[in-house]
């Protein structure tokens, strides 16, 4: 199908439907929007796009890299219709049926509501773009989990944007808290209950702040921003 966007009325249209289908977990999902006229345009560059399934964010994200790429990336970080567009054409993927009933979540999950609103990181399929986007290496904390589900240490580090503008914060994040024997982040490093030495959640954060008040955190390779961190962050493993 070739790529298309919703406009204001499309938009709306995909709203009404999440609405119900969170009452009514069995509601048809509206397939028919996906080419109405009515509520949606092409987009101007022609592109064409596989009704698939994705096995990762990873594969999400290297996906809709190749399909978007003819698009200017600050273009698509500001492009509500398309993105909501592409949620409903992997609706299946992103809020996948059991049995018949799905289980939908926040409106923001699904409909993209572009950086100005806190809550841009949250739509599934525009964050698995994203973290492509600005950290093409070092990732693997932020991109192999589902398409389905945004993990906590993905939101955490996302919707920090001081952080995600750190050009080796994306190394040094893998380098401290990857765990090799689980291929996984640490466990507790962002649990919301009590503060643990070198957390994500606390943590990192606070000393990150701490030290962009003396130190040009931009022009820091990775090594030197590990040392500077402190042991705390030298001890979670």
């Amino acid at each position: 199908m070739h790529v298309r966007r919703f406009n204001p009325s499309g938009i709306e249209a995909f709203r009404k439907f999440l609405r119900t289908c969170r009452d009514a977990p069995s509601t048809p999902t509206p397939w028919e929007l996906l080419e109405s006229d009515e509520f949606t345009s092409l987009t101007t560059e022609t592109i064409e796009i596989d009704s698939r399934s994705f096995d990762s964010r990873r594969e999400a994200a290297e996906y809709l890299h190749a399909k978007l790429g003819i698009i200017r990336a600050e273009s698509l970080r500001y492009d509500a219709g398309l993105w909501t567009w592409l949620s409903l054409f992997y609706f299946d993927q992103i809020c996948p049926a059991v049995a018949g009933n799905r289980k939908v979540r926040n409106d923001y999950t699904y409909i993209y509501m572009p950086r100005e609103s806190r809550y841009f990181y949250r739509h599934l399929l525009f964050v698995s773009w994203y973290v492509q986007h600005i950290a093409p290496s070092h990732n693997r904390l932020l991109l192999d989990g589902p398409v389905s589900q945004l993990d906590r240490f993905t939101a955490e580090v996302i919707k920090r944007l001081y952080l995600t503008r750190i050009p080796a914060v994306f190394e040094v994040l893998d380098r401290v808290y990857w765990d090799e024997s689980t291929k996984r982040a640490f466990s507790g490093v962002t649990s919301p209950g009590k503060v643990k030495a070198g957390d994500l959640l606390h943590r990192f954060p606070i000393r990150i702040r701490q030290l962009e008040k003396t130190y040009d955190l931009q022009s820091l390779t990775a090594d030197q921003l590990i040392e500077l961190l402190g042991s705390e962050f030298q001890q979670i493993r």
